[in-house]
């Protein structure tokens, strides 16, 4: 009979903002067929939720779009055709009964205790579940798994309980895991008393994205969470980043500055923020701007928020707009050839006068959108949702449902 190995359900791990991500890493020993041996399953569990967090005498509130969880092996393997976390999940609401567990499955520790006071004062509603799509990168020894916010949220909320991530021969071994975010992953939900009320949505936008970099930067390095199992080899201590004292007053200053700027235009605002418009700006809340003629070809905008905007022929050729949202948007003129527009939401936004050539729009939403002398020629609509759409005549109707267009009632 082979030894039967202590209980490793809990893992030394650590989070630092466990009400926006809550991560364990269970290894549960299971019995193998193999005599003299013993096997450990690997198990994964998240809880995305969103967190205030104290800053420039003022608050601000985030939550995650999406991340990378990295696994480093030492003396074990997870090979790419045995990882089973692939594909879209459901994250399911966390109620105050699913938080007690017996004390023969516990899964929730002390860390999560904050978690369930919170949905204590707010039950969440099946209404309020967000889908999450995973996808896997790496080598066997270095395997990651890609979340992503699928369509309808702002950003991830629910819980992912117990996925399996592998299972290993207990023996010497070594499992190293961090969740890591980049500013694009983070979305911020709200703000107070860090500006005053009256400034513009130029403002604004540029203004959240000042403090999503600083989040990143100086809260959220070198990963988020991260848990460790050393099984008869010693721990690793996990490195952290130390924040430089001066980072919050160079933060207050250029606050100061783009409020008191004296233009609204988005690429000057920009330029004073000391950030890029073509590649600092994805995942970012654009909502209301005023974004006529800018030049955003060839950048990279996946995830941001344009509802509302005012984006008349801009200059979006060639630039990456997965899973944008244009609700309500004026595109009115814009030149979007050769854009991937895939899974966007393009709901009541305007495309009259809009060049789509080459454009990637498979899986978007244009439901009432306005497409009056709009051109989509060459464009990819597979699975392109349209219906209820003015400007479009019989003609425009059957070539796009010829190349695989969806037309729905409204």
């Amino acid at each position: 009979m082979p030894a039967i190995l202590p209980d490793m359900r809990s893992l030394e791990s650590h989070n630092k903002y466990p009400d926006c991500l809550w991560m364990q890493l269970e290894a549960i020993p299971v019995a193998s067929v193999a005599a003299q041996t013993q096997q450990l399953d690997i198990n994964l569990s998240l809880n995305f939720n969103e967190h205030w967090e104290p800053l420039l005498g003022g608050r601000v509130k985030f939550g995650l779009q999406g991340g990378t969880l990295k696994l480093n092996l030492e003396n074990c393997e997870i090979p790419v055709a045995s990882r089973q976390l692939v594909g879209s999940f459901k994250l399911s609401p966390i109620e105050e009964t699913q938080l007690i567990q017996s004390s023969s499955e516990v899964l929730l520790t002390e860390n999560l205790r904050g978690v369930r006071d919170s949905y204590h004062a707010e039950k969440i509603n099946e209404t309020d579940c967000t889908f999450c799509h995973i996808s896997t990168i790496g080598d066997d020894t270095t395997p990651a798994w890609i979340f992503a916010l699928e369509q309808g949220k702002s950003v991830l909320k629910g819980l992912l309980k117990s996925a399996m991530l592998g299972e290993f021969t207990a023996k010497q071994l070594r499992i190293a895991a961090a969740f890591q975010v980049t500013k694009e992953d983070i979305y911020l939900t709200d703000a107070e008393g860090l500006w005053p009320h009256d400034i513009t949505p130029n403002q604004h936008s540029v203004l959240e994205r000042i403090l999503t970099v600083y989040l990143e930067k100086n809260k959220l390095q070198p990963a988020i969470s991260w848990a460790l199992l050393s099984y008869n080899l010693p721990p690793v201590e996990q490195r952290e980043v130390e924040i430089v004292p001066e980072a919050e007053s160079e933060l207050q200053e250029m606050v100061d500055r783009i409020i008191s700027a004296e233009t609204d235009n988005f690429v000057e605002l920009a330029k004073i923020a000391n950030l890029n418009p073509a590649l600092d700006f994805a995942g970012s809340s654009l909502r209301g701007t005023t974004l006529s003629a800018v030049d955003f070809s060839s950048a990279n905008l996946d995830r941001t928020n344009f509802r509302g905007a005012n984006l008349s022929d801009v200059d979006f050729s060639d630039a990456n707009l997965q899973n944008a949202k244009f609700g309500g948007a004026d595109l009115s003129g814009a030149f979007l050839g050769n854009a991937d527009l895939s899974c966007a939401d393009l709901h009541k936004a305007s495309l009259a006068l809009a060049n789509l050539s080459g454009a990637n729009l498979s899986g978007a939403n244009l439901l009432e959108v306005n497409l009056t002398n709009t051109n989509f020629s060459g464009a990819n609509v597979e699975a392109a949702r349209f219906g209820n759409n003015s400007g479009m005549d019989e003609e425009m109707q059957v070539n796009l449902q010829q190349r695989g267009a969806i037309f729905e009632e409204v």
